[in-house]
């Protein structure tokens, strides 16, 4: 996936899209730093960092994440003489998006967590609408998700 700002974008609107060469193969675009306005504008959070997602690749790749809300991760109870501590309880992302520099998705809703091959990704005010690879659509909604 190349990643940037392009020409040729389908609307104002794309965050992800497909193109088709003469060939006959399809690439994808992704414009990140639209990804990242989109994000802020709404008050939500925006990441990137460098990692491994096994559900998605044994490599490292860029993920461009959009934290909708946060939560807690209880960390371990610990008795310290007459003393309960608690330890590592930390801020963790309860509901997000994330695609990596492949188009690949994860999509994170409360206890559910999905992943999706994106061929088409746009925005509708603090939605994002979505076409997968298998021809699925599916509304990512950034304000329900962001009181979830």
């Amino acid at each position: 996936m190349k990643i940037g700002s392009f020409r040729g974008r389908p609307s104002k609107a794309h965050l992800l899209w497909s193109r088709k060469a003469a060939s006959g193969s399809a690439s994808k675009r992704f414009d990140d730093k639209l990804f990242r306005k989109w994000t802020e504008h709404h008050g939500f959070d925006f990441d990137k960092q460098m990692r491994i997602d096994h559900d998605r690749a044994d490599e490292s790749r860029t993920q461009f994440r959009c934290v909708f809300a946060w939560g807690r991760r209880k960390g371990k109870e610990v008795e310290i003489g007459d003393k309960e501590v608690q330890l590592g309880s930390q801020k963790a992302p309860k509901t997000f998006i994330e695609i990596d520099e492949e188009g690949l998705a994860r999509v994170k809703a409360g206890s559910v967590e999905e992943v999706y091959n994106i061929m088409e990704m746009r925005y509708d005010g603090a939605a994002l609408l979505i076409k997968t690879a298998g021809g699925e659509k599916k509304k990512v909604d950034g304000r329900k998700l962001s009181r979830a």
